[in-house]
């Protein structure tokens, strides 16, 4: 920096002229301020073209977390479009078998709220993706606590069907195989055999000799044991549930009393000819929900395709003729 003199004229010298404090100190920020300034530029420019190690770390990071969320969003459609298959399966298959109303889609596919809870995380770029992925988790949590409810639903229905197949009239009062043993009347409107009338038969009637065995055709509860004066003599009336009975009338004699618990195939009573009755013969009623159906309906689960055949034949050979009792 080129030095300024002045001319002193009491020692005839040139003398050196000094520069005031607030000029220097001026001059200091300037330089100052001018470093900083190239400084920062240049750390920009640096910044911009090349990565701090810190800045690579942090990147390398950042593409590590967004891979594992890929992977967990891949992750978590694969789960959702097999949990969707399943609550397809659910309502068609499972529900349907047991005959219980499908679960509406409305109910499966709704949330845990609204997005209020994830707001902060929305917020911020670096948070978005995880925001949705746990609202994803969140659907299909919801999604898996509906299909547990509804299986914890199926397995009490499978539990109901289980006891419902013991407890439904499915096998024949009677043995068929016994060649003393036949039908003598079927199920339907027929001649009266005291008032040659035409009358609604509530049953079908078996033939054979007294004192042959008398099966309950489910399990049950022994609703009634007694004398009915009503026409059916000696009679058991037992209540299988699920909206069942069933009636075996004109006995010889009864080996069951009234509540008891009795299981298909014991035997509940003697074939005999009380009651309003023209001959040895069982009367054999299946009630559902109090209205009277065809029994032959429920004999095919304990016999062979042919056997079920001849019982038909053998039912429809036996249309015309006058029921032992009505």
């Amino acid at each position: 920096m080129a030095k300024h003199y002045t001319f002193n004229p009491h020692t005839l010298s040139y003398e050196t002229l000094g520069v005031p404090l607030k000029v220097r100190i001026c001059r200091i920020l300037i330089v100052v301020g001018l470093g900083c300034a190239l400084s920062t530029a240049l750390i920009y420019i640096f910044s911009y073209f090349y990565e701090t190690p810190r800045a690579a770390f942090v990147r390398q990071q950042n593409e590590v977390l967004q891979i594992k969320y890929d992977f967990l969003l891949q992750r978590l459609h694969q789960t959702d479009d097999e949990l969707n298959e399943l609550m397809l399966r659910d309502n068609r298959v499972y529900r349907s078998i047991f005959e219980a109303d499908p679960i509406p889609l409305s109910i499966r596919e709704s949330g845990l709220g609204g997005t209020g809870r994830y707001e902060r995380l929305l917020a911020n770029v670096q948070t978005e993706q995880m925001a949705k992925s746990l609202m994803f988790m969140d659907k299909i949590t919801k999604k898996v606590y509906i299909q547990s409810k509804s299986f914890d639903e199926i397995g009490m229905y499978a539990h109901e069907k289980e006891e419902m197949i013991f407890c439904i009239p499915s096998i024949q009062p009677i043995n068929l195989s016994d060649p003393k043993v036949h039908f003598s009347s079927s199920f339907g409107w027929r001649s009266d055999p005291f008032y040659q009338t035409g009358r609604f038969h509530s049953g079908i009637d078996f033939g054979g000799p007294t004192g042959t065995s008398i099966y309950a055709t489910g399990s049950g509860m022994v609703e009634k044991a007694e004398f009915n004066w009503g026409g059916y003599g000696y009679m058991v009336l037992i209540d299988h549930g699920f909206g069942y009975h069933t009636r075996y009338a004109h006995l010889s004699a009864i080996n069951v009393q009234k509540g008891e618990k009795v299981t298909r195939g014991q035997i509940v009573g003697l074939m005999g000819n009380t009651g309003r009755s023209k001959g040895t013969h069982l009367h054999y009623e299946v009630l559902f929900k109090d209205k009277a159906v065809n029994p032959i309906n429920f004999f095919n689960n304990d016999i062979s395709e042919e056997e079920y055949n001849k019982i038909i034949t053998a039912l429809k050979d036996n249309a015309n003729k006058p029921a032992m009792e009505y």
